[in-house]
């Protein structure tokens, strides 16, 4: 057998107690590989391999998705570009992505304080919550970390009796996890050391990767915190492992970052920033955001991405037996997160994932007013255990058994009435606004507009963007049927349709020696008429007959038939993915089940073509030459179509 398969290392679903693989390597990209024997018998594999000693190994056995089990890690002690750049050549190796780079998220301190007052447990309310469970249920709660003290009949004193699983041949350092695990569920009324939010809770302790995580979920986790970082840019094949775990039933918690992490407070930061993670970030003993109030450079991360806020300055900590400290960081904020959705799910276990998102932030403390530099950034609020606890300790989901409730019949949605709107003149006469309105439902219900190739674009009852009748001739329309859906927490939705007319009024180019035209499509008196753009105000204003558009336009949009798009491709069966969406920039465009596009198109907020791609499975889109906004992308696949709206931010 030659080399480069002796060194090839299968790690089967049942080998949960992982190597240190991740940590074990210099430099490692992941990939998607279909045959894998016959990749690394290939000349092209096997080239790059006697240059760089490549090990190559499954990186999410525990995965049930078919497509995650094809991912495999190479690594080497090299240049991590120059390794991405040599495997994105080689035949059988697809989606290249640079690989994870854990780190726990803590700002370690050097000296010890007394915990008087306990001013975490006091600022998030934790009494209140008590008041209603001390978490002594059958409820799994996980966390992921390097490693912990709880090596039986050896364990930290905080540890002992509360752990359910724990993988004893671990070998990294103890530190930062014992830390993590403590703030979860520490011993608490045991007359010593400290009390931790989930008082009762046990603990089932993984460790620091995302095949853990899987595992973890697989196992029967609830809930699972992450005070980790894997890198500072988006990964697709780190996405759809958290996908699995959420679309599983567990609730994700994970550090935003510690201001430094990926060279600045106000940047993304992975795992806390993917799609289905709940991201927490710290705040001070007044609510501050800034640790040393009024000092921006002593802030944690902040931005769109971040849920909420929690303690994470100056936390009291234990990070080994008897060893009692303050210590700073995200890593220490989010697991009050963890500990407290712990609570709930003792106090209704029938919670799902969005509820308990839900709740957390309508139950949180607005501190935006206190941090007004950071409003926006810094989530909901500040995570208020009590009321959090008692709101889903109340909420109409806690029955038995679970789901064991009607749907609100007095839920209704209205998406408001047909508007009819006009391309190619000013952005106020091609701007669509969409204004529903919602009733009823149960908990905290949501909206969701979405056009009818179901492509989401905008939640809440009101939306809007600018319309496109560019493909069309001048004084021709299209339609387009855009819906309102109202989901309350048990998934009980009601949906309502609205129709938008766009006209074309820009008028064609006089002829071939005419590159530019500003003449504008009116009805003047009753006579088509091509007038000057900025003649169109004043003619409007001076007779009633004169209108926008051609005379005999539709200016009731509900004589139009609806779902009818003139000049548009059948709505389709094909799907296409954008990722990461929004994005800085460079967007990804693939097909599902790896279809072959034939030809990508991508229009910008005007209509205009930017950029046409042909016959790939997969596209990179780069969009830093643009400006910043939405853009309209269309893959046509044999003869579907399919679309998606992406945001340059």
């Amino acid at each position: 057998m030659k080399n480069s398969i002796r060194k090839y290392i299968i790690l089967i679903v049942a080998l949960v107690a992982t190597t240190n693989f991740a940590l074990s390597q210099n430099s490692n990209v992941w990939g998607s590989v279909d045959n894998l024997e016959d990749l690394l018998n290939s000349n092209s594999y096997q080239d790059v391999d006697k240059l760089m000693d490549l090990t190559v190994i499954q990186i999410l056995p525990s995965s049930k998705n078919p497509d995650l089990q094809k991912v495999y890690e190479f690594s080497c002690n090299c240049d991590e570009a120059d390794l991405y750049t040599s495997l994105v050549s080689v035949s059988g190796i697809e989606g290249v992505e640079y690989g994870p780079k854990y780190e726990p998220l803590v700002l370690p301190d050097d000296y010890n304080i007394i915990f008087d007052p306990m001013y975490t447990l006091d600022l998030i309310n934790a009494e209140e919550a008590w008041s209603i469970t001390h978490g002594d249920c059958n409820v799994r709660v996980a966390v992921s970390d390097q490693n912990y003290y709880a090596v039986p009949g050896s364990e930290h004193e905080e540890l002992g009796g509360t752990v359910t699983y724990y993988d004893a041949t671990n070998t990294l350092t103890r530190t930062h996890g014992t830390a993590v695990a403590t703030i979860v569920a520490a011993n608490t009324n045991n007359g010593i050391g400290l009390s931790s939010i989930g008082y009762d809770l046990r603990l089932a302790l993984y460790r620091m990767n995302y095949n853990e995580v899987i595992y973890a979920s697989q196992a029967g986790a609830r809930v699972v915190n992450l005070s980790w970082t894997s890198g500072c840019t988006f990964n697709i094949y780190q996405q759809e492992a958290i996908d699995e775990v959420y679309n599983n039933g567990t609730f994700i918690v994970a550090a935003a970052g510690n201001g430094t992490t990926c060279a600045g407070a106000g940047n993304l930061v992975y795992p806390a920033a993917y799609d289905n993670v709940f991201s927490v970030t710290s705040i001070g003993p007044n609510d501050n955001h800034e640790k040393i109030i009024g000092d921006p450079n002593s802030t944690h991360q902040h931005n769109a991405m971040v849920d909420l806020s929690a303690p994470g300055y100056d936390v009291p900590i234990t990070a080994a037996p008897g060893w009692y400290l303050a210590s700073s960081g995200t890593s220490y904020a989010s697991p009050f997160v963890t500990g407290t959705v712990g609570l709930m799910l003792c106090a209704n276990p029938c919670l799902r994932s969005q509820e308990i998102e839900d709740i957390l932030k309508l139950s949180s403390v607005n501190i935006d007013a206190l941090n007004p530099s950071y409003a926006g950034l810094i989530g909901a609020g500040r995570l208020d255990a009590g009321a959090a606890v008692t709101m889903a300790f109340n909420s109409p989901t806690n029955t038995d058994p679970c789901g064991a409730i009607a749907c609100d019949p007095a839920q209704s949605v209205d998406a408001g009435p047909c508007q009819t709107v006009y391309w190619g003149y000013t952005d106020d006469y091609a701007t669509v606004e969409l204004n529903g309105m919602t009733s009823g439902g149960n908990g905290g219900a949501t909206s969701t507009w979405t056009d009818q190739y179901g492509n989401v674009i905008g939640t809440g009852n009101s939306v809007s963007f600018l319309a496109d009748a560019s493909m069309v001739p001048t004084g021709e329309f299209t339609t387009t049927t855009y819906t309102l859906t109202y989901t309350d927490v048990f998934g009980c939705s009601v949906s309502d349709d609205v129709v938008v007319t766009a006209y074309n009024v820009l008028c064609p180019p006089a002829g071939p020696l005419v590159p530019k035209n500003d003449k504008i499509l009116m009805c003047k008196r009753g006579r088509r008429a091509c007038v000057s753009e900025n003649a169109v105000e004043s003619l409007m204003a001076s007779h009633p007959s004169n209108v926008l558009g051609p005379c005999d336009g539709i200016s009731d949009c509900k004589s139009i038939s609806i779902g009818s798009v003139p000049n548009e491709p059948e709505s389709s069966m094909a799907t296409i993915r954008a990722y990461p969406n929004p994005s800085t920039g460079i967007v990804k465009i693939r097909g599902e089940e790896k279809q072959i596009i034939n030809k990508l198109e991508v229009y910008n907020h005007m209509g205009q073509l930017i950029l046409t791609q042909y016959n790939d499975q997969q596209f990179s889109v780069d969009l830093t030459t643009q400006s910043t906004g939405i853009y309209l992308v269309k893959a046509y696949v044999g003869n579907q179509m399919a679309t998606v709206v992406i945001s340059h931010l």
